[in-house]
């Protein structure tokens, strides 16, 4: 099989943590090609067929942990299997190139499909479930969101929509005189859009991540903040802890599973702080690696499994 990994540069990945490096060494170890690209590299061209400035990629276990061929452009529908593994923002940048990809033709894979990139914002999407997520604001006017923390009784979250890794959470409390000022900044101005949330006092026990592959739970980590933080994200200083599936947990990915499957969406990780679902990513989630550590499971295998099974299934091209 033949994969492209569409990703951030490679020097820029964490060897020891990013998830995209697990299905890359994974992709590997099975004895399949893999050809890595950035987004700057992406074309179509005459015709509608997107291309890729594609660097073919060696990848192992030690250090460096890659080696990259010279450029050249390959049509991306000349692979068994496109990942979109950029990350974040989810800006028009990013959804631009999501639209460059809904070219690509079958029977090639595109993991994620990225029509269900375009349709399920990763902070919005929770919305549609609003009796499984907490109390939600979603405004850029600086009066409505400071309205609606004293609905909450004096205290809440803030997110960017489409940021991630923590960046640009703000836990905004009655008393901090900065608080304007915060949301002066957070919204740019009253120009971008921000959610405020019900804070849940549950995230000092962690905010658990769970992995979803095919809209079916297949592991989870709990991700605790340190102790002056309201962030649990890795990215912010978060540990990792064992974190066992609960009824509860199970519920909910038993609700989101037909919409994930519907919108094409393979491969997903979804937070749950206590009993509240608060975000579900389907971008480039991550996660993978803490609970291989700390479960001994092999979670990219069980990906690269389905991977397999979908292209398998998948009819030859016509003509």
């Amino acid at each position: 099989m033949r994969h492209l990994f569409i990703a951030d540069p490679l020097p820029a990945l964490s060897a020891a943590a990013d998830t995209t490096i697990a299905f890359m060494r994974e992709a590997a170890r099975r004895g399949h090609e893999i050809h890595t690209a950035v987004v700057q590299g992406l074309t179509v061209a005459e015709g509608g067929r997107p291309f890729a400035q594609a660097r073919a990629t060696k990848v192992g276990d030690g250090e460096p942990w890659f080696e990259l061929a010279a450029p050249s452009a390959l049509a991306c529908d000349d692979f068994d299997v496109v990942w979109m593994r950029k990350d974040p923002p989810v800006d028009l940048a990013f959804m631009r190139i999501c639209q460059l990809l809904c070219l690509i033709r079958p029977p090639t894979l595109v993991v994620n499909d990225p029509r269900g990139l375009l349709e399920l914002d990763e902070k919005l999407f929770a919305l549609h479930f609003p009796d499984l997520a907490p109390e939600s604001f979603v405004s850029r006017n600086i009066a409505e969101l400071l309205a609606f923390r004293e609905h909450l009784g004096g205290e809440m979250i803030v997110k960017p929509i489409g940021g991630c890794g923590g960046a640009g959470v703000f836990h905004l409390t009655r008393g901090d005189h900065n608080v304007r000022a915060l949301l002066e900044l957070a919204t740019q101005g009253e120009t971008q859009l921000q959610m405020a949330q019900r804070y849940l006092p549950d995230v000092r026990e962690g905010d658990k991540r769970i992995i979803l592959l095919e809209g079916e739970p297949i592991g989870a980590v709990l991700r605790v903040p340190r102790a002056y933080e309201s962030r649990a994200n890795f990215h912010v200083g978060g540990t990792a802890a064992r974190a066992p599936l609960t009824d509860r947990d199970r519920e909910i990915c038993a609700r989101l599973r037909p919409e994930l499957v519907r919108h094409g969406v393979l491969f997903a990780g979804i937070d749950v702080i206590g009993r509240h679902l608060t975000e579900i990513n389907v971008t480039s989630p991550t996660g993978v690696r803490e609970i291989n550590r700390l479960e001994g499971t092999v979670l990219e295998a069980r990906v690269l499994d389905v991977v397999e099974q979908r292209v398998a299934a998948r009819p030859p091209r016509e003509g």
